[in-house]
């Protein structure tokens, strides 16, 4: 294997749970390969259209979203290096929800047909896209009882911790920092605040010391503290896989 596809996001969460063969690395290298860039906040896939692809984010970030009916925006969820976009196109006539990449992003086309591919002819990467969706499910359940139930600052800092996990888990941390190219308006749209209070919970944070900026890059200078006031715990991420037995996963696909 080479270094470039050890560091690869998207072949990181393959890696997680099992060392690749030579048959699955170029299966998933030739899906890489197939990639384009994509200009800033121009719509990817629209609510309510039909698509029969998803979308791997190569680079950069992506939004899933909703917009109401009085042109409010509801941001469902950042789709980072490494995750797919847009997989409900899969299983759904029609999208229900759009799909935009927040900054230029590359982004890889992967088909149904590929998909059904994939199942058949290299099950244990399908089992681990079926195992990615139930961490999708553990993560929107973490966002439901953000918004239902945090108060605006634990919100912020209940975002950042889990922002910070998920790019950690994809080699994309450096240190206690990590490249955030969300707007304040982006993360009030996703915490169900103003942009203006928004920005007063940042000057707070930094001011407490738990934060600092410097351009797009944000350093969690306590990342404990943020944890402990917004009852971040990382297992619903970082123990993902761990009731698989790779062993296990090998027998059943050989049997």
């Amino acid at each position: 294997m080479t270094e470039l596809a050890k560091r690869s996001p998207f072949l990181r969460g393959f890696e997680q749970l099992f060392a690749l063969s030579s048959d699955e690395l170029d299966f998933l290298h030739r899906l890489e390969s197939q990639s384009k860039e994509v200009p800033a906040r121009r719509p990817l896939l629209g609510d309510g259209k039909s698509y029969d692809y998803a979308l791997i984010v190569l680079q950069g970030w992506l939004i899933e979203y909703k917009i109401l009916r009085d042109g409010r925006r509801q941001v469902l969820n950042f789709r980072l290096p490494g995750e797919i976009a847009g997989i409900d196109s899969l299983a759904y006539a029609a999208i229900p929800h759009s799909v935009a990449p927040l900054v230029t992003s590359k982004v890889a086309v992967l088909p149904l047909e590929t998909f059904h591919d994939l199942q058949r002819e290299y099950p244990r990467l399908g089992s681990v896209l079926f195992l990615m969706t139930l961490r999708e499910e553990a993560i929107l359940h973490q966002w439901e009882v953000r918004l239902g139930r945090r108060d605006a600052y634990a919100r912020i800092a209940h975002l950042f911790m889990e922002l910070y996990r998920r790019l950690h888990l994809r080699g994309l941390t450096d240190g206690p920092s990590f490249h955030l190219p969300a707007t304040q308006e982006d993360i009030a749209d996703c915490t169900g605040l103003t942009t203006p209070y928004v920005n007063r919970i940042l000057q707070r944070m930094r001011r407490d010391g738990l934060l600092r900026f410097d351009g797009q890059v944000i350093e969690l200078l306590d990342a404990p503290h943020l944890a402990e006031v917004s009852g971040f715990k990382p297992g619903y991420i970082e123990d993902w896989g761990n009731g698989i037995q790779p062993q296990r996963m090998e027998q059943a696909h050989q049997a």
